[in-house]
Parts: C-alpha cells; sequence; structure tokens
C-alpha cells in the first residue's frame, strides 16, 4: 500500500514540475491590423512578430503568441497576464509601467492627406484646426503628441478605417508611417495613388518589446529578448528574416513600382 504522505509528496513534485514546464513557454500578445508590423492574419503573425519570436528562441526560450485589440493586449499585460506585449513606441506613461527592450524596428511616423486636401506643410500652425486619424490602442510622437490635448483625434479601430474616413472627407490627416502606406497600395486597399505626404516630419522613433516592471522577473526576460535579438542582427538573420517575409517584400514591391 502506498503511504498518503509520500503520495501527496509525489503529487506536490508533479505540480511543481508542471508549473515550472509550463513557466519555460512565454505567453506574449500583440494587436491585430498593424501590418506589415502585426496582426493574426499576416504571414508568421508578421514581421516582428517573426523577428520577436526568433529573438527569444535564440536565446533558448520558447514563446506562444496571441493576438488581441490593442488597449486590451496592453492592459493585461500591465496585469501580468502575459509576459510581454509588443511592438510599442516610447511614452511617459508607457516607460512609467514597463521595461523597454532594445529598439526593434525604426519607425517614420508621418502625416498624409488627400492629394486634393488644401494642407500643404504639416506645420503645427497649419494644422491646428485640422481632424486627425489615429487608431485606438495607437500612440504618437513629436509635435502631435505635444500638441495632442488641442487636436481634433478621431479614434477607428483600425489604420483600414482611418484611410477609408480620409477618402470620404471625414478627416483631414491621418498619422501613419511609409511601410502601413505601402500597404494600402497593395490590392485591394489600393488608396496609395490618392494619398500624399505632407513634407514636415512628426518624429522618427523605435518600436519595442514591452515588459511590465512589475513582472518577477522583468530585467531577466529583457536581457534575454536582447541578447537574442544582437544574435539575430549580428550573423544578418534579422535582415534575411524581413526580406523573406512575404508582406514585407509586398511593401518593398509597392514602394518601387
Amino acid at each position: 500500500m502506498i503511504d498518503p504522505k509520500l503520495a501527496s509528496l509525489a503529487l506536490c513534485v508533479a505540480s511543481l514540475f508542471i508549473r515550472t514546464a509550463a513557466a519555460d513557454t512565454l505567453n506574449l500578445v500583440s494587436g491585430n491590423d498593424y501590418p506589415p508590423f502585426a496582426g493574426s492574419s499576416l504571414a508568421e503573425g508578421g514581421m516582428l512578430t517573426q523577428l520577436v519570436q526568433q529573438a527569444f528562441a535564440a536565446s533558448g526560450t520558447t514563446t506562444k503568441v496571441d493576438f488581441k485589440p490593442w488597449t486590451r493586449g496592453y492592459e493585461e499585460t500591465l496585469l501580468l497576464q502575459y509576459d510581454a506585449t509588443f511592438p510599442y513606441l516610447s511614452t511617459p506613461q508607457r516607460t512609467a509601467g514597463f521595461l523597454f527592450s532594445d529598439p526593434i524596428y525604426e519607425l517614420n511616423l508621418r502625416l498624409y492627406v488627400r492629394r486634393d486636401s488644401p494642407w500643404q506643410t504639416g506645420t503645427p500652425e497649419e494644422l491646428e484646426k485640422a481632424i486627425f486619424c489615429l487608431p485606438t490602442g495607437y500612440e504618437v510622437s513629436g509635435w502631435v503628441r505635444t500638441a495632442s490635448d488641442r487636436l481634433a483625434f478621431v479614434r477607428p479601430r483600425s489604420m483600414e478605417q482611418c484611410h477609408a474616413m480620409l477618402q470620404l472627407g471625414r478627416v483631414d490627416v491621418v498619422v501613419s508611417n511609409p511601410e502601413e502606406l505601402a500597404w494600402q497600395a497593395v490590392a485591394p486597399q489600393l488608396t496609395l495613388p490618392n494619398v500624399r505626404k505632407l513634407p514636415a516630419p512628426v518624429a522618427d522613433v523605435t518600436l519595442h518589446l514591452i515588459v511590465p516592471r512589475s513582472h518577477p522577473d522583468a530585467q531577466e526576460l529583457v536581457d534575454t529578448f536582447n541578447a537574442g535579438l544582437q544574435q539575430l542582427i549580428s550573423s544578418g538573420k534579422r535582415d534575411q528574416l524581413f526580406l523573406s517575409n512575404p508582406d514585407y517584400r509586398r511593401i518593398l514591391d509597392a514602394d518601387t513600382r
């Protein structure tokens, strides 16, 4: 007959093993509708999803990625329901609650209008009465963020909705980036011919993986990720990954047409 105490001890050890094994897989979350970077409908979940998972893999860490609405994924990560989320640019509010990885991508934030728009320069003085479009969960930088309390914003669910409203004249300016705009040139969107970039830049920013400061292994996770990321960069595998991603290739082709 098995000693009940030994059986109980064995059960505790087995339970501990199961929890430890489960902890070996990091649970990550990203948002949808952010082509070509992240989204459940994109190849490999998007080029930055692919990069994040391979960076962790290079350091011997397995990952699982969920896709949720941006605000929900961000808040659930802050509540430690996920180990990390991506890709995010830095804001004072975010840095207060999260540790940021090394940059995973450099992004050029710009302002886009219809070709027949009266807006010409993109300066704060010219656009103080304009209606801006930026999806829910997205952030901006530069003078647009500084002046955000004085500017009018429409915040739909996706960037596609921003472009649709721009074409309908419901908003004046879309805050975006060249990669996303090139995606709109690919069928079935094909909105690029009727969009032009305003000359005044908004900001050049970097995107990051972020880990809640309250996570018990926050710094270790960031260090592990950064080590794997640097391996990919120094070996040239990051660039190979980007160029082999079919969605990234589509925007490169759209840019050069």
